[in-house]
């Protein structure tokens, strides 16, 4: 007779778990949450199942009721019954987007996907078109709140499917024009592109999250199109970004933002090879080895720095580069070469000597400008001295 281990084993084996094989939303895993915790938490509001039943979170389930009910009053329907019985059936689905068992039982997963979808729906609507807002809507008098909420949607464990939040949409439409496109630009504010140049916007994305990620990183592959990438286990070492300026290499400005949490979406996604805004920080792990390369970089408009501190700069870009993992094709791998043999380059290093050395502040280049003219003052004074002796000698 079997032992109630094999027992055990043998049900556990026959009743495996209903997580599909490439879920879309995960938890952030310790190696990437322990540089920095609070990064990876939402801050006022609970999207989705993985913070739902924290205390300091629960304030805002009431305005995720009060929203529900004026979209109702605003539309004359007496009931969610309609959003109920169509959102159900995307239940077992939605489920299988998240990486781990979901706790929550039928009726109050289904009851999460409604008022957060909703909620999503009405804030990002009234944030774009203020004649929807309630005049006592408490969200939109502070500044603050709107900030946080907006920072939450972005929240890699704070999300729920898309597909939810376009089937609620689509219900809920003030007219044929309204589009699910349009809600995804208030979180856009840091987008590597301008407004006019960014794509459309997938609908067919995982999450808003993932969607922001796919818009993001759609000018990184167009950089890139006609970039070789390379193995980053063969690619050459790139200076800091002080001692490229010494060599002569300038940089130009791009916009940045998100970087913790679409790292992390990155880490996880599957099916593709590149990580734009892994590599993309790396990178600038790379070339920030010091306030001073910070600084560089600030100068340059390449990084943005309300802190007022350099030092803080550089602690956050050089906390950023921890512990993540590069593309297999890495997406700078080429430019690194590139960079590498222009600095290995004999004239280039001389060069680089002398900025540092001699024109590194107006004192140095004035002790270098008054030395030449020294030098100068004394060739012309041997010169002539030279050319009066000689003339002395034909006299003679």
């Amino acid at each position: 007779m079997a032992d109630t281990v094999t027992v055990d084993i043998d049900e556990m084996l026959n009743n495996p778990p209903s997580t599909p094989s490439k879920p879309i939303m995960f938890r952030v895993g310790d190696h990437l949450r322990s540089i920095n915790p609070e990064a990876y938490d939402p801050e006022i509001i609970a999207i989705g199942p993985f913070h739902h039943d924290k205390p300091h979170l629960q304030s805002m389930e009431q305005h995720k009721l009060r929203y529900l009910r004026l979209l109702l009053q605003r539309r004359e329907e007496p009931s969610v019954e309609r959003y109920v019985t169509e959102i159900r059936p995307f239940e077992d689905r939605a489920r299988k987007c998240y990486a781990e068992a979901i706790c929550p039982n039928r009726a109050d997963f289904v009851k999460m996907l409604i008022l957060d979808g909703c909620f999503i729906i009405e804030f990002l609507r009234k944030f774009q078109h203020p004649e929807y807002r309630d005049e006592n809507d408490r969200i939109f008098q502070y500044v603050h709140v709107v900030g946080h909420l907006l920072h939450d949607l972005m929240v890699s464990e704070n999300q729920i499917p898309f597909f939810i939040i376009d089937q609620l949409f689509n219900m809920i439409k003030i007219n044929d024009e309204d589009n699910v496109e349009s809600l995804i630009s208030p979180l856009l504010g840091n987008s590597i592109l301008p407004a006019q140049d960014l794509p459309e916007v997938p609908v067919n994305g995982h999450h808003l999250l993932g969607i922001v990620h796919d818009i993001q990183c759609s000018s990184f592959a167009r950089i890139f199109r006609n970039v070789e990438s390379g193995d980053p286990h063969n690619m050459a070492n790139i200076n800091s970004a002080v001692e490229l300026k010494e060599a002569g290499i300038s940089f130009k400005k791009s916009e940045e933002s998100l970087f913790r949490n679409l790292i992390a979406y990155e880490h996880y996604l599957t099916g593709s090879p590149q990580k734009y805004v892994t590599d993309y920080v790396f990178l600038l792990h790379c070339l920030v080895h010091s306030p001073e390369d910070a600084k560089l970089l600030r100068r340059c408009g390449i990084i943005s720095n309300f802190s007022g501190s350099d030092e803080v700069v550089y602690h956050v870009i050089n906390q950023l580069g921890k512990n993540i993992i590069i593309s297999n094709n890495f997406s700078y791998s080429n430019i690194f070469c590139k960079v590498k043999r222009y600095c290995d380059r004999p004239w280039n290093l001389r060069m680089a000597t002398l900025r540092r050395d001699y024109f590194s502040s107006p004192w140095a280049l004035i002790s270098v400008l008054a030395a030449t003219i020294l030098l100068v003052l004394a060739i012309t004074q041997t010169t002539f001295a030279i050319l009066s002796f000689r003339n002395d000698l034909k006299g003679n």
